[in-house]
């Protein structure tokens, strides 16, 4: 789930990324939150982006193979 919320209660960081997903048989949960991006950046798919490379690495550190 990625959106941008800056009417919520989440106004002070309203970039948000969370991601579920499953690394070998374990549940996993990654939450990413961002109060501003540079101007002219598209944050959320910069966000997106930056989720996949959270997973990767995730999986790298817990030798673990992160998938859905």
């Amino acid at each position: 789930m990625v959106g941008y919320m800056p009417d919520s209660i989440f106004a002070d960081q309203p970039y948000r990324v969370s991601a579920k997903f499953r690394c070998d048989n374990e549940a996993r949960l990654i939450d990413i939150d961002l109060s501003q991006v540079a101007k002219g950046r598209d944050g959320i798919k910069d966000l997106i982006e930056l989720m996949r490379i959270a997973q990767k690495r995730y999986g790298e550190l817990y030798d673990c193979t992160p998938g859905k």
